[in-house]
């Protein structure tokens, strides 16, 4: 409802309703029949509080769609160590515990890993049922595919298919950072 959202607004720029109708010359009343959708306002008001309030006037009119939205801060990010590789994956995406299942979940991981000089990520190929992007964040590393051999290099990215077996080696003398997308999400 547009009345909730502008008290919502409103009250996140700590504006109480008096300042809010003194800025469009109506009364505070008006405002609270506003903000309580007992009445609906012409558009030329809708147009003032927009102004008051600085937003768009289309904001009013859009979902609330607000409840499905997940952060994930970087103190907070989970961080995993798998046996099989010699690397730390720190997820930018959520991790669903325990198969849960959410509507935040988009299907897709994303994580971020340090890869320190002349290291294999693995020591044997990977294998993923997930389509693989991975691009570098800084430094450089070689991606062994079949008998092929990719330079992947600062600002570069590679797709790997499904089911393609693949190793990552940084022969650098430089710590490489690299973040991963995989879809439909792997770990989870």
């Amino acid at each position: 409802m547009i009345g909730k959202k502008i008290r919502d607004i409103r009250k996140s720029k700590s504006m109480t309703i008096v300042e809010l109708s003194d800025q469009i010359d109506v009364t505070s009343g008006y405002i609270s029949q506003i903000e309580r959708d007992l009445i609906s306002p012409s558009l030329s008001v809708l147009k003032r509080l927009s102004e008051a309030l600085e937003i768009p006037l289309s904001v009013l009119f859009l979902d609330d769609t607000h409840e499905n939205v997940l952060t994930v801060t970087k103190g907070s990010r989970t961080k995993v160590k798998f046996g099989n590789i010699n690397v730390e994956l720190e997820f930018v995406t959520p991790i669903m515990k325990n198969n849960e299942k959410s509507d935040n979940y988009f299907g897709a991981e994303i994580f971020i890993f340090k890869l320190p000089p002349k290291t294999w990520v693995s020591d044997e190929a990977m294998i993923h049922e997930s389509k693989v992007c991975l691009y570098v964040l800084k430094g450089k590393f070689e991606c062994h595919i079949g008998g092929k051999i990719y330079s992947v290099l600062d600002g570069d990215s590679i797709c790997i298919p499904e089911n393609n077996g693949h190793l990552i080696y940084n022969s650098n003398d430089e710590v490489t950072e690299v973040i991963t997308f995989l879809t439909p999400a792997h770990f989870s």
